[in-house]
């Protein structure tokens, strides 16, 4: 079942623009764009560079919530558009900015503590939309998404904006890049646990997480894939006992690379893992680890640092 059901009217007035009318389904509702939005506020790094990537910064009224930094190509277009926040900003920072579409990368953003529901923003007349692979309707926890989902956003944002040939053109470059790595295959079976975060209680990856899948897509086996879930608690035991061969290793700012190599080394049980002892550890920022625009970056970089390994 498709995420979004577009119909797509150009209406032609003399001396103006073309009028884009879109009806898109986001998990959250249907919304009716009589005209492209003008006044984009974008919530989650994915999000933003999904717009950013499609040259739509003289769209957006301001943005929120980086995990990493953004990358080059990006960075003049970013520096242009207000930063409204270091993490979510409040409900009323939003709406002194008249938006008229809020584009999220995970469903914490429309949750009651933020920014509410996506249908109290349609009842304002403020279109929403959040990334396909955060919708538990489109992509269930226990069903593991693959990376269609990245094509998906890219589709349906240029047809809200009416830029479906730069949205054509940079699906076909995505893909091509996806699909080349997915046939690198530099993971060859080799099992890994993915850690995020966390001592006493590892944070990792389940069944259907995007970490999950950067690691699958080179060939790897994710040692919690038969757990539910795009992110799991996993006992410490249970990495003793897989024995993974690769510990692929989250870079992020709650959690460095170096502290959890650190906390592995040092562990006098840990330290007896075939992959500490070897140093066959791997590091992928998070950005690189969720269903956008950087998840290809990562799929490079996971087949090249697990080419090195071999």
């Amino acid at each position: 079942m498709k995420l979004y059901n577009v119909v797509i009217a150009v209406a032609l007035f003399p001396a103006a623009a073309a009028a884009q009318e879109a009806t898109i389904k986001s998990c959250g509702g249907t919304f009716v764009y009589d005209t492209a939005p003008e006044r984009a506020v974008t919530l989650n790094q994915q999000a933003t560079e999904v717009m950013l990537a499609l040259g739509l910064e003289d769209r957006m009224a301001g943005t929120a919530y980086m995990d990493d930094e953004i990358l080059p190509q990006w960075q003049d277009a970013y520096a242009s558009v207000p930063v409204l926040a270091e993490k979510y900003p409040a409900r009323e920072v939003v709406i002194t900015t008249d938006p008229d579409f809020l584009f999220a990368g995970f469903a914490s953003a429309f949750s009651e503590d933020n920014l509410g529901a996506e249908a109290g923003w349609h009842d304002l007349g403020i279109g929403t939309y959040l990334v396909d692979a955060s919708c538990d309707a489109t992509n269930p926890k226990n069903v593991p998404p693959g990376t269609a989902p990245i094509l998906r956003d890219i589709e349906v944002i240029g047809d809200i904006f009416g830029v479906e040939g730069q949205a054509a053109d940079l699906i076909a470059e995505t893909k091509a890049r996806l699909d080349a790595a997915s046939q690198a295959n530099s993971g060859q079976g080799r099992t890994a646990f993915i850690y995020d975060s966390g001592d006493e209680t590892p944070f990792s990856i389940g069944c259907c997480g995007g970490p999950g899948v950067l690691a699958e897509t080179v060939g790897l086996v994710n040692i919690a894939s038969d757990l539910e879930g795009r992110w799991v608690d996993l006992a410490w035991e249970r990495v003793v006992q897989e024995n993974p061969d690769v510990i692929v290793l989250i870079e992020a700012d709650w959690s460095s690379a170096a502290e959890k190599r650190a906390y592995m080394e040092s562990d006098p049980v840990l330290a007896e893992l075939d992959a500490v002892r070897d140093g066959r550890f791997v590091t992928i920022p998070f950005s690189q680890t969720v269903l956008g625009l950087q998840f290809a970056d990562g799929l490079d970089s996971l087949s090249a640092q697990l080419d090195a390994l071999n």
